[in-house]
């Protein structure tokens, strides 16, 4: 409780100024003394009382907000003991945040059963920031004695980077669940899009009768429609650190998550069971789930997302597929490295893949100086990347190759959306 060094060392002063003046028979030496003397006196006299009860609150304006806006953090401390007259607040301000207004810090006097109050702003891009708890410095008025406390006073906000709202990804899992949605099932029943016909049996709607097959085959023929269930959907986002390629302080890993965030946000409003995996340092698995609740654990273990790297995860073929359920939409987030290629391919004979792939050659030559040299490296490494795509495609995955300066709705769209889907129909010679 006591501050050992300054009073220690005024007491040790006054100490020796007696015994030499006693020794020496100097009185100026005992009139030297006598001030410390009564300094410490005072000091004793108002020291700080044996028993010091504090209790720390923190409330923040929200709990949930976007990339770099301020949230309004207010830290209260109350007194419920005797009167204590310097009191220093000292919040620790998570790294991932910066305080934008005010200090974190606050000295003030706090009356018996008063209390006193600490605000001030901070931002940040993305990520879950927690508050635990709130340094107290306790002094008496003439500093001698000093009490440092750690209070519990937590709290968190989860900053979430903006990310595009998806309008259309069409998709056809192996396997659908008995829930109505919007993903087709291929299976004929109720729905909007033609499946085939069938013959009539009693109970069908009259307005399904196909009249032309009718007459063709001499009996009654209805128009049967394709199901639209939900389904499972797997995002994975590929959090390794040697995948990633960063300039000037700008990650292609951020778009991976925005990206992973817009995915995850249009399969759950579709209704669909949406899990993650975030492979990278460690696995961090979210288990899937239906609703605005799964939405919300998506949402935040994507905004936590930490790359990072570790011997065992440094290719994809440690992925545990054995949580991923079977006949799932596999949803991989991320650079493609050559070798992952035969992990991806071996992915697709036990489900169906789809792999957002932000374009890491585009990303880095944006920053590049343009010399014969370096075109004809771009050129060079695009050829490569293009083969071991086009190696992916041919095994019935599905790519869609982003440049992120692109927005990734459009690119989508373009590429995974209705009109696309009939164009790879059309090649396929089904339609």
């Amino acid at each position: 409780m006591l501050g050992p060094r300054r009073w220690a060392f005024l007491g040790s002063a006054a100490f020796l100024l007696i015994l030499i003046g006693e020794i020496l028979r100097q009185g100026e030496l005992l009139v030297l003394a006598l001030p410390l003397v009564c300094y410490l006196a005072v000091g004793f006299y108002f020291a700080l009382p044996d028993r010091i009860e504090l209790k720390a609150q923190r409330s923040l304006s929200e709990q949930r907000v976007l990339s770099e806006e301020p949230v309004t953090v207010r830290v209260e401390l109350e007194n419920m003991g005797a009167k204590l007259e310097v009191v220093e607040l000292a919040d620790s301000v998570p790294s991932l945040l910066k305080v934008r207004h005010q200090h974190s810090t606050k000295i003030d006097t706090i009356p018996a059963g008063g209390k006193i109050s600490l605000e001030y702003a901070v931002a940040g891009m993305r990520g879950l920031a927690r508050w635990k708890d709130l340094s107290v410095t306790v002094t008496d008025t003439l500093g001698l004695f000093v009490k440092r406390m750690e209070l519990p006073c937590e709290g968190e906000v989860l900053i979430v980077p903006t990310f595009e709202r998806l309008d259309e990804i069409l998709m056809r899992p192996r396997r659908t669940r008995i829930f109505s949605g919007q993903v087709k099932a291929r299976l004929g029943g109720t729905g909007i899009e033609f499946f085939g016909v069938r013959e009539y049996y009693p109970g069908d709607e009259r307005r399904y009768i196909n009249w032309k097959a009718t007459a063709r085959k001499d009996r009654l023929i209805v128009n049967e429609f394709e199901q639209e269930r939900v389904a499972d959907v797997i995002i994975l986002l590929d959090a390794r650190e040697r995948s990633d390629v960063a300039i000037e302080g700008v990650s292609l890993f951020e778009h991976s998550v925005r990206a992973a965030l817009s995915l995850a946000h249009y399969f759950t409003a579709q209704g669909n069971r949406v899990g993650l995996l975030i492979y990278g340092r460690y696995l961090d698995w979210t288990w899937p789930g239906f609703g605005r609740w799964q939405r919300e654990k998506l949402l935040r273990a994507i905004a936590s997302a930490e790359k990072g790297d570790k011997a065992v995860f440094e290719d994809l073929e440690n992925l545990p597929t054995r949580l991923l359920p079977a006949g799932s939409q596999l949803v991989f987030v991320g650079p493609i490295l050559d070798s992952d290629v035969k992990t991806i391919i071996d992915l697709r004979l036990r489900y169906e893949v789809l792999c957002i792939v932000p374009n890491p050659i585009l990303f880095e030559s944006a920053s590049l100086a343009r010399t014969p040299e370096v075109e004809l490296a771009l050129r060079l490494e695009h050829l490569r990347r293009q083969g071991f795509l086009t190696q992916l495609r041919r095994a019935g995955i599905r790519i869609v190759d982003w440049d992120v300066t692109k927005p990734l709705a459009s690119v989508v769209r373009g590429e995974l959306g209705r009109t696309a889907w009939r164009a790879a129909l059309v090649r396929r010679g089904v339609l």
